[in-house]
């Protein structure tokens, strides 16, 4: 009886402490095989590379819906891309967006030059007085190559990268967007449209290195 009313106790003590919350776990889609598509706009093609299938976006009409934000619960987040802009592109490129369509939200763009070069544009929004974007119309790169894409967002800074090297850094005091969706291929509100390939989105709830950062660009490359 006495051993009874003991497990009794701790088991009043443990619920006393109310729910449990789990840590936000690091999310690494392959975008050939995304999960949780709600919709599928146009037709994005597979096809092979030496790390397994990749997918070609038009620029038209070809995008993913997902009915999830991998963002959820993240105080602070890494996101990587491998990526690669086609040249003869529409200038404006969205091709990641997480979050709501107006209001909080992370999105990856590029801005595509005539003389086929690319940058980065990367954007977060929490509310009406608190945005940033990361964008330098001079740091181009060449197009109809793989790069990994990063965005490091912490102790009140985002920082984006190109294969790990720094772009641009601006202040933000982050906290984790809970609401809304995911569209690859087009911004949510269907305007610029992608027209280039991607292989992979990897969010991990930490601040990494950026010798932690994925280098499948590299093989995709050879």
């Amino acid at each position: 009886m006495k051993q009874f009313f003991g497990t009794l106790l701790a088991l009043v003590a443990c619920c006393a402490c109310g729910p449990t919350t789990t840590a936000p776990e690091t999310i690494d889609w392959r975008v050939a095989d995304l999960p949780a598509v709600d919709s599928v706009m146009g037709a994005p093609t597979r096809f092979a590379t030496p790390l397994g299938d990749a997918v070609q976006f038009d620029g038209e009409d070809d995008a993913y819906y997902l009915g999830v934000n991998p963002l959820q619960g993240m105080e602070e987040l890494t996101i990587e891309v491998i990526f690669r802009q086609r040249s003869g592109a529409a200038f404006e490129q969205r091709f990641l967006h997480m979050g709501t369509i107006k209001g909080e939200r992370i999105l990856f763009e590029t801005r595509v030059n005539a003389d086929s070069t690319w940058y980065l544009d990367t954007y977060i929004r929490l509310d009406k007085e608190t945005d940033l974007v990361l964008i330098d119309s001079l740091q181009t790169h060449p197009c109809d190559r793989w790069y990994n894409l990063a965005m490091v967002v912490a102790g009140g800074q985002a920082v984006s990268y190109v294969d790990g090297k720094q772009q641009l850094v601006g202040e933000i005091p982050y906290r984790a967007i809970n609401e809304g969706i995911t569209s690859v291929g087009v911004r949510q509100n269907k305007v610029c449209w992608f027209e280039g390939d991607l292989y992979r989105i990897r969010i991990t709830p930490r601040a990494l290195a950026p010798e932690e950062f994925l280098t499948d660009q590299q093989t995709l490359n050879q």
